[in-house]
C-alpha cells in the first residue's frame, strides 16, 4: 500500500469521541504514515482533528445528533456521502477506497465497477448483530433477513477486511464465511496520550472513597446497564465515574435505582482527555456483552493506564488482558459486584 493515494469514508459524524471514531483516526494516522495522500470523506457534523484531512457533505438543518445509532437521517446522509465520494473520484485520482462501516463499504462497491478500485472494508462489528442488540429490529424477522443478505454481500464482495480484534475476525468468518483473507490490525492507543504518568483532570468527586471507572458509549448494547445495576450491591465505600454519552436513558436508571449519590456522569469528554480521567480510577470495568462481534477496545486504554480490569468472561476479553483481566460470568450482575469490590480493597 506504500505511496498510494487513499480515499477514505467514513458514513458518522467524525470526530465525536467515541469508540467508532477513535478506530476512524487510529487507522486515517496508520494509512498517512506509508500514504502522504489520504482524503477523508465524512458527515456534515463532528469536530474537526489536527493532522487528518477531510471534506464534509452539505449539512442537513434538521441533522444535530452526533449520538451513535440508528437516526433517521442517516439513509440521505449516505446518499449525499455516495454522491460526493462519486464526485471526488470524478475529479481526482485514487489508489484505493478504505472504507469504515457497512455504509462506507456498500458505497466503495457501488463506486468500483466505474472506478476499478479495490476496496478494503475496516469491520467495527456485524451490522445485523448490533441492531437486534439495540432492539432495533428483531432476529429472524423480515428484515433482519434482508439486511443480513445484505451484509454477507459486503463481506464477501469487498477485496479485503480489516478488523480490530481476533474475535471480530472469528465472529465474521463463523458468521458470514467470506472468501477473502481478514487482517487484523490491533487498535492499540497513542503512548503519548494513554500512560500512567499522566496528570489526573481536577473534578469533584468524594473523598476517601475508591473510584470504579467507565469510559465508553452509554448506549444498552455497550452493557452499562448491567453495571449501573450492580451498584446498589456494592460497598458505599465505592463511587462510580461513568463517562460517555448519551446519559439522559443512564439518568433515569440512575434516578430508579436510587443511585445518584454514588454516580458521577461526565457527559462526553474529549478523547485528548481521556487519560486524564482514567487516571482517577482505582479499578476500570468493561461491561460489554460481546454477541453482535463488536469489538472491546477500550480494554486497551484501560491496560494503557496501569488500571485492573473488571470484564465479562468471554473469549475475546480473555485474547486482549490474558492474565490481567478480572472476569465475571457473563450477564451476572452479583458476580460483578463481587469482582469489582474483590478488588478494591
Amino acid at each position: 500500500m506504500l505511496s498510494k493515494k487513499v480515499l477514505m469514508i467514513a458514513p458518522t459524524p467524525f470526530f465525536s469521541d467515541r469508540g467508532c471514531h477513535i478506530r476512524v483516526l487510529n487507522s486515517y494516522l496508520r494509512l498517512k504514515e506509508k500514504n502522504k495522500d489520504i482524503l477523508l470523506l465524512t458527515y456534515p457534523l463532528g469536530r474537526d482533528i489536527k493532522g487528518v484531512t477531510a471534506k464534509r457533505i452539505i449539512k442537513l438543518p434538521t441533522y444535530n445528533d452526533v449520538s451513535p445509532g440508528f437516526n433517521i437521517h442517516k439513509p440521505f446522509l449516505d446518499f449525499l456521502l455516495l454522491i460526493k465520494t462519486i464526485t471526488e473520484l470524478l475529479n481526482n485520482k485514487y489508489d484505493l477506497i478504505y472504507a469504515h462501516l457497512h455504509e462506507g463499504a456498500l458505497i466503495g462497491l457501488f463506486t468500483r465497477p466505474f472506478f476499478k478500485l479495490p476496496v478494503i472494508f475496516d469491520a467495527q462489528g456485524s451490522l445485523t448483530g448490533e441492531l437486534v442488540t439495540n432492539k432495533t429490529i428483531k432476529e429472524n424477522s423480515l428484515m433482519f433477513k434482508l439486511l443480513f443478505k445484505i451484509e454477507e454481500f459486503i463481506v464477501n464482495k469487498v477485496d479485503k477486511i480489516y478488523t480490530s480484534t481476533e474475535g471480530l475476525k472469528d465472529f465474521v468468518e463463523k458468521n458470514f464465511n467470506p472468501k477473502n483473507k481478514i487482517k487484523v490490525i490491533k487498535d492499540f492507543p497513542d503512548k503519548a496520550l494513554f500512560n500512567p504518568n499522566v496528570k489526573p483532570v481536577d473534578i469533584n468527586l468524594p473523598k476517601n472513597k475508591k473510584i470504579v471507572v467507565y469510559l465508553g458509549g452509554l448506549q444498552k448494547n455497550k452493557g452499562v446497564d448491567y453495571l449501573l445495576k450492580a451498584i446498589p450491591y456494592c460497598s458505599n465505600k465505592l463511587h462510580f465515574l461513568i463517562m460517555g454519552y448519551p446519559v439522559e436513558r443512564v439518568k433515569k436508571i440512575i434516578e430508579k435505582l436510587n443511585i445518584e449519590d454514588r454516580v458521577t456522569l461526565t457527559g462526553r469528554i474529549p478523547y485528548e482527555q481521556a487519560a486524564s480521567y482514567l487516571k482517577l480510577g482505582d479499578v476500570a470495568v468493561s461491561p460489554k456483552t460481546l454477541e453482535s462481534g463488536e469489538a472491546n477496545a477500550k480494554l486497551y486504554n484501560y491496560l494503557a493506564m496501569g488500571l485492573k480490569v473488571v470484564c465479562w468472561d468471554a473469549p475475546e476479553n480473555r485474547k486482549i488482558l490474558g492474565k490481567e483481566g478480572i472476569y465475571a460470568e457473563e450477564k451476572n450482575i452479583k458476580d460483578l459486584t463481587n469482582k469489582i469490590s474483590a478488588n478494591l480493597r
